[in-house]
């Protein structure tokens, strides 16, 4: 009498996109998922922000900016209070810098702008129809 022992193979590692928890040994076939490139510059910023309004200074204020993916696709982010307003706006990421989409910030007023995420800080211009905001900021 001859007994055969068969042990199934297949992936072991659970953090694995292929994980197979009915394998009993590893056959080396383990798949992982690519790292989310927007993870460096996730996170909460102190940011001062500088208000000019039709080219003069109006005031500087200083607010925490929370940015995440907020469900977005791999090349944007989601800038939560920003100028610390309260509200959120999208942007799109290209290595570090980022462009803030044009978009409708208050009543029939919109916005758009540029920045840059590089060394745990956060550099950005935004404008609208008679405003400039800029800001510069640290990770916290």
């Amino acid at each position: 009498m001859i007994t055969l022992s068969c042990k199934k193979e297949g992936c072991l590692d659970d953090t694995a996109t292929n994980y197979d928890p009915e394998a009993k040994t590893s056959d080396g076939s383990c798949i992982y998922p690519e790292p989310d490139p927007r993870e460096p510059y996730l996170g909460t910023y102190t940011v001062l922000d500088t208000f000019l309004v039709l080219g003069a200074f109006d005031h500087a204020t200083t607010y925490t900016l929370n940015i995440t993916t907020g469900g977005t696709s791999s090349d944007t982010l989601l800038l939560k209070n920003l100028w610390g307003d309260g509200d959120d706006y999208y942007c799109g990421m290209n290595g570090t810098g980022f462009t803030v989409f044009y978009q409708q910030v208050d009543g029939p007023y919109y916005t758009t702008g540029t920045g840059d995420l590089a060394n745990s800080a956060i550099t950005y211009s935004t404008s609208g129809d008679v405003y400039v905001h800029n800001g510069i900021g640290t990770k916290d």
